[in-house]
């Protein structure tokens, strides 16, 4: 397994059955966007902050992947 996937921890201690990105996961891709960006803009921290709804799309389809591969 990837040191970007974990299966989530409730608040209660339940272990959801699906992957989903860990926290270093989330910061990585996070990282990864705003560079993309700043790499295509020229412009460095062009984009720190303003890749939430692309981040979002990845993650739903990094999840899609990731659990289809589970079952």
């Amino acid at each position: 397994m990837s040191i970007y996937l974990e299966h989530y921890v409730t608040e209660e201690g339940e272990t959801e059955k699906k992957l989903s990105l860990s926290s270093e996961g989330f910061a990585c891709l996070t990282e990864d966007l705003e560079d993309l960006v700043d790499k295509y803009t020229g412009i460095e921290d062009s984009s720190f902050a303003k890749c939430g709804m692309i981040r979002e799309g990845i993650m739903d389809l990094i999840h899609e992947i990731i659990n289809k591969e589970q079952d």
